[in-house]
């Protein structure tokens, strides 16, 4: 349930981008750090089991001269209307190549301990815009292609904050970022309007942060699976970015219920001098 708090998030190409300058991976200021939310039960909708959450999400990018690092782990407690609790940790961690062709990923899920998912693999592209092939190693081998025009979820964020930026409203794009075994999915994003720096309003981990200093966008992102026509998205993401990458809040809308992730502290982490 909680797989897509994963920043996946952002970016996909613009619908409207036409106006907008192509982009290599990177081109927008991606800033490596270091970020903590508490995240929490925001909304329940009626017949859902689930009656609370709360747990917290990690997220950390990183820059390793060839490429983007990011690991991300979630921890979040459920509890359910019947009274029984379950506890749900996913550990996430990619590389991504900064020309945005080459990408691999390894995820592990737990429920109470116990581990349910375990998958391991990679991805290339043949070039820019062009199509290429995902491996997976595991939970067993399996090899599918990828078509024109897919990205990768760095390149995907750099493609969002570019096209923010220049002032696009409306985005598109196919991503793989290696989270399951069934494949691709097909996001639209709509781009709000631009918010100026706000100051961390509570942890003073948080005050005076540069990382929070620079101009946010509202954005809200749709996730269909590229094997169905179901008209509805499997689930829905709405967050603040800011330029540099850094996601301010997070709501996270699922089926019968939505998660929302609150910032908590954030540290800039070192620029590689490569």
């Amino acid at each position: 349930m909680d797989r897509r708090v994963v920043l996946v998030a952002a970016a996909m190409f613009a619908a409207s981008a036409e106006a907008a300058p192509p982009s290599l991976a990177g081109a927008a200021d991606l800033a490596p750090h270091r970020a903590v939310y508490a995240m929490g039960l925001a909304t329940v909708k009626p017949g859902s089991s689930i009656v609370g959450a709360s747990g917290s999400m990690t997220y950390q990018f990183d820059d390793t001269c060839d490429g983007w690092v990011v690991e991300n782990r979630i921890a979040i407690n459920y509890a359910y209307s019947e009274g029984g609790q379950m506890q749900s940790t996913t550990d996430f961690i990619t590389w991504e190549s900064k020309d945005g062709l080459h990408y691999r990923f390894r995820m592990r899920k737990t429920r109470d301990g116990q581990v349910t998912e375990d998958i391991e693999g990679r991805a290339d592209l043949k070039g820019k815009g062009q199509g290429g092939t995902a491996q997976f190693a595991r939970p067993e081998p399996m090899k599918f292609a990828l078509p024109k025009g897919t990205v990768f979820p760095t390149e995907h964020t750099a493609r969002l904050l570019d096209t923010a930026g220049a002032g696009g409203h409306s985005l598109w794009r196919v991503v793989f970022d290696g989270s399951d075994t069934e494949g691709m999915y097909e996001v639209n994003a709509l781009i709000g309007r631009e918010s100026k720096a706000q100051p961390a309003r509570t942890s003073s981990q948080m005050a005076g942060s540069p990382l929070l200093g620079t101009p946010a966008w509202p954005v809200r992102l749709a996730f269909y699976p590229v094997s169905t026509k179901d008209p509805a998205p499997e689930f829905e993401m709405a967050l603040d970015y800011h330029g540099n990458g850094v996601a301010r809040e997070i709501v996270q809308t699922f089926k019968s219920f939505s998660l929302k992730g609150q910032l908590q502290s954030i540290e800039a982490l070192p620029r590689r001098g490569c």
